[in-house]
């Protein structure tokens, strides 16, 4: 079997790379019945983070980020500042009046100008019309697809109105694709059963916090709830559940194919193959979009679903996979580069480089050539692998890793990439992979050093308080003088020389106590004294600078090579029955009765 790597749960993100049943903290998945009835279960197979709708991906600028000003213990690292704090303040009303009244008479001395009224946008169920009327949806669906709208929106209007709300975001959703005349026959299958799930859930079902995985009895998909959005499939659960149905063994790999056999339907034509889109707005992005992550995880269950069951055509559905990563975006993923490709975690940020879904992207690609020898996967992975190799330095802090440019990895987002570089460098010995493996594997397990630079200072101007810091990690300062608090602040700092702006201070010794603590938890603090001077202080030629000590040397060894798993022959023939076969309510991801 080919090897993963164990991941940190995180309620928010997707799972990716599938562990053993059991190997891991199970997810915990919201399982709605056929009776309307909910029950919570922990599904082994949905077990880690990744690059999901769960950071920003517009680049967060400057290296410091605010931060609780008490000392941690735990991890930090979550919080960023919000995308709006960026955009600089509105001017006040005054300033603006006078501009405001010449458009003002400039309008009242314009002639009157004809405006056309412009066209209401086109409903879902206009949508659904237009496409009867062109006789590409057959008479039949037609009304059953009416039907499943008028329902949804008849149950929107009889209950409670925090139930109508969630329910109306996911009908929105689907008015807004058939505004932007996105709703095709091909996509019909997803969006219905979205629309069918939705005015199931939101009935009975009990309220859901943003980022909670849900199941539905009968059925091994998995969804997510996005507040404002409703229920929505989540693509890289579903093809992350499928891997772990595949490292648990035989006796799941029935679910297995129930899952792919649900899953491989709901792809659609896009930039010449398939593609499972996502049919939600995240982060400016409208829908339908792609995410390369998410494809390429798709390409390793598909892998996987081969391997059990020695059925050809998954391998087939996984070339047919292809050409989304060699296309372009908006409507693919692949960003051409002077060394190769570069493959994008989100289709509508083509600027955006988040490297764990690149190298998930590379992960996926390789395993599935691996087993097929497939030609185009070999140069889509010869080509991604260049660029993610050459540049994997530029993601490398002091200390610690980027999530994107300027953007510091959360603990479980840097578990993960370097989980991701661990695999890489076992599968392929690229040097680039091992080295940065070792650096980050040494990085969860170095402690944080702080040296107090500045130890005097001159009375009556602000100065810079400088220190010096071994990793990326939260800075906390407290300067006092006779229970009189002068600095009392926390703050996240990248590796080097950095400095705080401390205020005027009279001549006298000050407290000053400094606290160090990494994204993993590691603690440190120095507590010593400033000396503030009328005008110069004495030279201390032989003084020390405070230090909270020099932590020991971590040295991390090149993981050894694994066996890639190159056989093309299956483990394990067995049917593909679309027939559910789970029954558990405890330990797997087949969902029986509540």
């Amino acid at each position: 079997m080919r090897r993963r790597v164990p991941l940190i749960l995180a309620a928010c993100v997707l799972a990716v790379l599938g562990l053993s049943a059991g190997s891991a903290a199970a997810a915990t998945v919201t399982v709605f019945g056929h009776n309307g009835r909910t029950h919570v279960i922990n599904n082994p197979y949905l077990t880690g983070p990744a690059a999901d709708p769960a950071l920003p991906v517009g680049p967060v600028t400057g290296p410091i980020l605010a931060l609780p000003v008490e000392p941690a213990t735990t991890s930090p690292f979550a919080l960023f500042p919000s995308p709006l704090a960026l955009l600089p303040s509105p001017a006040p009303f005054a300033s603006v009046r006078a501009p405001l009244a010449r458009i003002a008479r400039a309008r009242r001395a314009a002639p009157a100008k004809k405006t056309k009224k412009k066209p209401k946008p086109v409903t879902f169920l206009q949508a659904l019309l237009n496409l009867r009327n062109k006789g590409t949806l057959d008479a039949a669906d037609y009304q059953r697809d009416v039907q499943a709208w008028n329902q949804a929106i008849s149950e929107q209007r009889h209950v409670t109105k925090w139930r109508a709300a969630q329910l109306g975001g996911a009908t929105a959703t689907l008015d807004e694709l058939a505004a932007d005349k996105q709703v095709t026959v091909a996509r019909l299958p997803v969006l219905m059963l979205t629309l069918r799930n939705n005015t199931s859930y939101w009935k009975t079902g009990p309220a859901l916090g943003d980022g909670a995985s849900v199941q539905f009895q009968g059925s091994e998909l998995v969804w997510e709830y996005y507040a404002g959005s409703g229920i929505q499939l989540q693509v890289l659960h579903t093809f992350g559940e499928g891997d772990g149905y595949y490292e648990a063994g035989r006796a799941a790999y029935s679910k297995l194919a129930t899952l792919m056999n649900e899953m491989v339907p709901l792809a659609v034509r896009r930039g010449g193959g398939l593609a499972w889109e996502y049919y939600f707005n995240w982060e400016g992005g409208k829908p339908p979009w792609v995410s390369a992550m998410a494809q390429a995880t798709g390409l390793e269950a598909l892998t996987d679903a081969y391997l059990a069951t020695g059925n050809s055509q998954y391998l087939t559905d996984a070339h047919e996979a292809l050409p989304l990563l060699e296309t372009a975006p908006p409507t693919g993923v692949a960003v051409k580069t002077a060394l190769g490709t570069r493959y994008l975690q989100y289709s509508f940020t083509p600027n955006t480089d988040i490297i764990n879904a690149f190298l998930q992207t590379l992960l996926g690609l390789y395993d599935y050539e691996q087993v097929s020898r497939d030609p185009t996967a070999s140069a889509l992975y010869t080509a991604g692998n260049r660029q993610a190799q050459a540049e994997l330095r530029s993601f490398i802090v002091g200390g610690w890793s980027l999530y994107q440019a300027g953007a510091a990895d959360s603990l479980s987002y840097h578990t993960l990439v370097t989980g991701f570089l661990k695999l890489l460098c076992q599968k392929t010995q690229g040097p680039a992979y091992c080295t940065t493996y070792q650096r980050f594997e040494a990085d969860l397990l170095t402690r944080p050093q702080l040296t107090l630079e500045t130890t005097r200072a001159i009375a009556g101007k602000r100065f810079d308080l400088n220190f010096k810091l071994s990793k990326y990690a939260a800075v906390g300062v407290t300067l006092n003088q006779h229970a009189k608090t002068y600095i009392y602040e926390k703050r996240s700092f990248f590796a080097g020389t950095r400095s705080l702006l401390a205020p005027k201070l009279k001549s006298g010794t000050y407290s000053l106590t400094m606290s160090v603590t990494d994204p993993v938890g590691h603690y440190a603090k120095l507590t010593t004294g400033l000396q503030v001077c009328k005008k110069t202080c004495p030279a201390q030629p032989y003084a020390i600078k405070p230090t909270t000590g020099t932590p020991p040397t971590v040295t991390v060894p090149i993981p050894a090579p694994t066996n890639t798993g190159t056989t093309t022959t299956p483990t394990s023939p067995t049917s593909t029955s679309t027939t559910p076969t789970g029954t558990s309510t405890t330990g797997g991801g087949g969902i029986g009765p509540p």
